[in-house]
Order: structure tokens, then C-alpha cells, then sequence
């Protein structure tokens, strides 16, 4: 994995008086969550913490761009328009997943392969709702959020993931992910949010019982369990 490098401070904790997040913080959210050859802040840094303010519109603005994909695919049935989505899914947010993994070569092939079949299923059952896709990506980075904020890192329990991570990105992230999701569907909303949030809190509760913190590799395939979760739930509703 490499990652930008950051300086004394952004390992430790983060100041009261912490810059707000600019323009850079959202590239390095894209450098971070998508293919895109930008910036990526090391996950313990408060560079990182700034950008995860940014996750849930990275989110929203890849929904989008899966709801245009099965647009142009509507054509096609059901299958092969679900292919072309999570082709287009996979290969423009699949790599963070795989360069934290490290993984490459016939071992890339078969993760990938096989999360684009799950996934490939998954979005055939929820049809061509434009709600599902655009609601998979945003909670599932929301909850990403959600799941850093405060939390202890698996390798070494005794410091938090990344400081840098407060109630400030909690709550920001949570207002704009909500206004977004009640904005396009207001009952079906509440009834996918619900569900995120009972299984965020649920994966919050498990790591510390059982694991005793989180790490990037844990977030990431976190991400792509919700993503398969928030479309499960849109196939049955």
C-alpha cells in the first residue's frame, strides 16, 4: 500500500482548533475511496480525517454514476444490465479493497471475481431501482464513517483508529447521507436507514467484543458488505 505521508501531528491527537476540510480533502476522498490516481492520506492521519467528511458524497456521486450506467443498459436484460453495472461499480471503487488487501495478480482476480458475482446477484434482484444503486454506495460510506469515528485500532487497542475522526464527521456526514437518502425516497428511506444503522451498530459492538478495534482492511470490506446489504434489503421491500 502506499499512502501520502503525514507529519507528527496528524498521527496524534487532533487539535480543538482543527482546520476545517478544504478542497483537497475531497480529492483525497476520491484518491481514497475510488481508482482515481490521487492523493491517498495514510488512515491514521488527520489528512484522512478531514476527507472522511467527504465519503458519503463520494458515495452519492458514484450512486449516480451506477444509476446512469443502468440507464444506458436498460436494454439489455436484467443480467447482463446487473454486469455492466458492477463492471462499472467495481472497477471504478474495487481497487482501494485490493491495495489494502495487497493484493494483485491471480489473487486480485479471484477477490474481485468473486465480490463481482455476489454483487452481480445482488443488483439483478433489485431490479432496475434507481434508489438501490444510489443508496448502496452513500450508506455504505456513511457507514464507513460511522464505524471510524471513535473506535479503537485492531492494531493497538490502546490508541483510537484515527483521532482525527470526531463527532464533527459523525454528525456532518450523517446530516448530508440522511438529507440525500429522504430527499429521493422519504418511507422507503427511513426503512434502508434503519437497517444500515442496525447493522453499523451491530459491526461496532462486534469488533470491540471480539476484535478490539478496527482497521482499514475491516472498513473497506465493510463498504462492500453494506453496499450488497443496502441492495438486498431494496430487492425485498
Amino acid at each position: 500500500m502506499q499512502y501520502e505521508t503525514g507529519t507528527m501531528s496528524e498521527q496524534g491527537d487532533t487539535p480543538a482548533d482543527a482546520p476545517l476540510p478544504r478542497a483537497r480533502d475531497m480529492v483525497a476522498a476520491f484518491g481514497t475511496l475510488t481508482v482515481l490516481p490521487l492523493p491517498r492520506p495514510h488512515p491514521g492521519s488527520e489528512a484522512f480525517g478531514r476527507a472522511a467528511l467527504f465519503f458519503p458524497l463520494i458515495g452519492l456521486l458514484v450512486g449516480a454514476l451506477l444509476v446512469g450506467a443502468r440507464w444506458m443498459a436498460a436494454g439489455l436484460p436484467s443480467w447482463w444490465a446487473a454486469v455492466v453495472v458492477v463492471g462499472v461499480w467495481e472497477g471504478l471503487t474495487g481497487a482501494p479493497l485490493l491495495r489494502a488487501f495487497g493484493l494483485s495478480g491471480p489473487g486480485a482476480f479471484t477477490v474481485l471475481g468473486l465480490i463481482v458475482v455476489a454483487k452481480t446477484a445482488c443488483t439483478a434482484a433489485a431490479g432496475a431501482r434507481p434508489a438501490a444503486l444510489l443508496f448502496a454506495p452513500l450508506l455504505a460510506r456513511w457507514a464507513l464513517v460511522v464505524l471510524a469515528t471513535g473506535v479503537r485500532d485492531a492494531a493497538a487497542p490502546g490508541r483510537k483508529f484515527n483521532p482525527a475522526i470526531t463527532f464533527r464527521e459523525f454528525a456532518l456526514s450523517s446530516v448530508f447521507s440522511f438529507a440525500a437518502v429522504f430527499a429521493v425516497a422519504e418511507a422507503f428511506g427511513m426503512l434502508i436507514v434503519v437497517a444500515v444503522a442496525a447493522l453499523t451498530l451491530t459491526l461496532r459492538l462486534s469488533v470491540h467484543r471480539w476484535v478490539g478495534g478496527v482497521s482499514w482492511r475491516f472498513l473497506l470490506a465493510c463498504v462492500e458488505g453494506i453496499e450488497m446489504f443496502v441492495l438486498a434489503i431494496c430487492a425485498l421491500l
